[in-house]
């Protein structure tokens, strides 16, 4: 389950948008029902203070059933003051609503949320190795349909809505632990080419998920598969080759995950 940990921009005018709202539904509330409760009480269908926050409710929505209807002149002025406070107040709920929605979905697809999931994959970085990788494991069945989430900076919206996305860097703490990364079982990480040695880079992101979580399997690739900061690495770590990937893509349409984790076992 996807929940936030971000705020939008707008977050604070929300608010002031909700409480003016309250104010003033709750304002129509105690002066139409306080009127109509003293002019109109006594009446067939007003015997008690029930029966005027039921007419308030219809009024102020304007469905107006007319099982309640006011006899005096204070009465109406009431009623009048309920449907008009009533039609931009349940208009504006609504709008408020929909808006609250949208950011949700939004939010979800912008990958500024968080997860609370365990047990779960996590894929540091989305590349072209990394979308092989989805696609494996989706026509495999890998990992016993557990949850896949990504993590990366290289694009801005989810790539499948079917997995969970955050954005951003994997080499922020706080990012990873947007993923739950301490949670994980089976994390990959793959290289961004964007800086000019990506494979110190990426093992710089392992140290990271290292340093939150020592016991998920690590499987991280490299062009250099005899990196010297390997050593320097603790946990259970397993280099995924680049070239063999790039093989395996072109010859199967896949990087044959499946050899590496049962190596792996």
């Amino acid at each position: 389950m996807v929940t936030n940990t971000s705020k939008p921009p707008s977050e604070s005018h929300f608010r002031k948008q909700v409480l003016f709202l309250v104010v003033l539904l709750s304002g129509s509330f105690l002066l139409t029902t306080t009127i109509f409760w003293g002019y109109e009480f006594g009446q067939e269908n007003v015997q008690n203070f029930g029966d005027v926050v039921w007419w308030w409710f219809v009024t102020s929505a304007t469905v107006g059933y007319g099982d309640i209807v006011p006899y005096t002149t204070a009465g109406r002025i009431a009623g009048v003051v309920a449907i008009i406070i009533g039609l931009f107040g349940y208009t504006h709920v609504i709008g408020l609503i929909l808006q609250f929605i949208q950011h949700k979905f939004s939010e979800e697809e912008q990958g500024r949320g968080s997860v609370k999931y365990t047990g779960h994959v996590v894929i540091c970085e989305y590349t072209a190795f990394a979308d092989e990788l989805i696609q494996e494991i989706k026509e495999k069945q890998l990992f016993n349909n557990r949850e896949l989430v990504i993590i990366g900076a290289l694009v801005s919206r989810t790539p499948y809505r079917e997995h969970s996305f955050i954005h951003g860097e994997p080499i922020s703490p706080q990012v990873l632990q947007r993923a739950n990364i301490s949670k994980a079982d089976t994390i990959f990480a793959f290289p961004n080419h964007r800086f000019s040695d990506p494979d110190t880079k990426t093992l710089h992101v392992v140290s990271r998920i290292t340093e939150l979580n020592s016991d998920a399997s690590i499987f991280v690739e490299l062009h250099n598969e005899k990196h010297p900061l390997l050593k320097e690495l603790a946990g259970s770590i397993t280099v995924l080759k680049s070239s063999e990937m790039l093989h395996n893509a072109i010859q199967h349409n896949h990087i044959d995950i499946t050899n590496y984790l049962e190596a792996k076992e």
